[in-house]
């Protein structure tokens, strides 16, 4: 059995085992979430929610594949008067996440609104399939890029990580969530895959997860979609950095979480290096 038929059974199992009887999908048609509502539609009731700014990408994009797989779309289109208003929600949640609060702008306002039994977010697909650009960086740099992956990928769970933050929003609102693709039989099969490779497709990116994705008949626009991070595709980022000075001002870093510090400071200068371009590796 080849490892990419391997990989695909292993995400469709993650997936159906994160379903449950009416399952929300946080989706914006790219690979990931296209992915996720691929597989899912065959197992339970499955139903699709993006977030945007009036005319963003990420909500023109989720209803053209959500037509081509035939599932609902709930469209939450958000204005600039909302998007600051629930920057201060994620703030009093997360506080300690100043450079981040942006993006976790759509996934707080998909939990708000989404009433369905769990709601499941592609996350860690980035470190698993090298999904952002400064990872490649790290390539032509002569980083160990695999071992920088690993470290990522672990940090996601742990205080002060992506998962973890979303769980903390999940919590609050008291809503149900699961992420198929921090899954340790796909990890393990991702791993044992030689990074040259997982980082052939420079273009698109995440090439490994589309070739697997396609033999899970995944509609070839989301298999085609070029990958654009959720802040930027929904908007959102854009009028948090016309409020940025106001928005530190009024929302001032606060410290992290007790134990979490090494995480956190990992999360915080990776985000900065991929906006500001200053390549950071973790400590090993």
């Amino acid at each position: 059995m080849s490892v990419l038929i391997q990989l695909s059974e292993a995400i469709k199992k993650s997936i159906e085992e994160s379903c449950e009887e009416n399952t929300a999908i946080a989706f914006s048609g790219g690979v990931d979430s296209t992915t996720l509502a691929t597989v899912a539609k065959n197992v339970c009731n499955v139903f699709l929610h993006s977030v945007g700014t009036p005319g963003s990408q990420d909500l023109e994009w989720a209803e053209k594949v959500a037509s081509k797989l035939s599932l609902p779309l709930q469209k939450h289109v958000v204005d600039e008067k909302e998007v600051l208003s629930l920057y201060e929600k994620v703030y009093s949640i997360l506080p300690f996440h100043p450079f981040k609060i942006d993006i976790f702008i759509p996934v707080y306002k998909v939990l708000e609104c989404a009433n369905e039994d769990v709601v499941l977010f592609g996350s860690g697909s980035e470190e698993l399939f090298i999904g952002y650009d400064r990872y490649y960086r790290f390539l032509d740099e002569g980083k160990d890029l695999d071992s920088i992956l690993k470290n990522e990928f672990e940090n996601l769970n742990k205080k002060g990580g992506d998962v973890w933050a979303i769980k903390q929003i999940a919590k609050k609102l008291k809503k149900n969530v699961a992420f198929p693709f921090c899954n340790k039989k796909i990890a393990e099969i991702v791993f044992s895959i030689p990074v040259a490779e997982r980082a052939d497709d420079r273009e698109l990116k995440k090439g490994v997860l589309r070739e697997a994705a396609a033999l899970l008949k995944v509609p070839k626009e989301a298999l085609l979609r070029r990958k654009k991070s959720m802040q930027y595709g929904s908007g959102v980022h854009k009028i948090i950095e016309k409020h940025k000075k106001e928005l530190e001002e009024k929302f001032p870093q606060k410290l992290p979480p007790r134990n979490g510090g090494k995480a956190m400071m990992h999360t915080h200068l990776n985000t900065i290096s991929s906006i500001m371009g200053a390549p950071f590796s973790p400590a090993p």
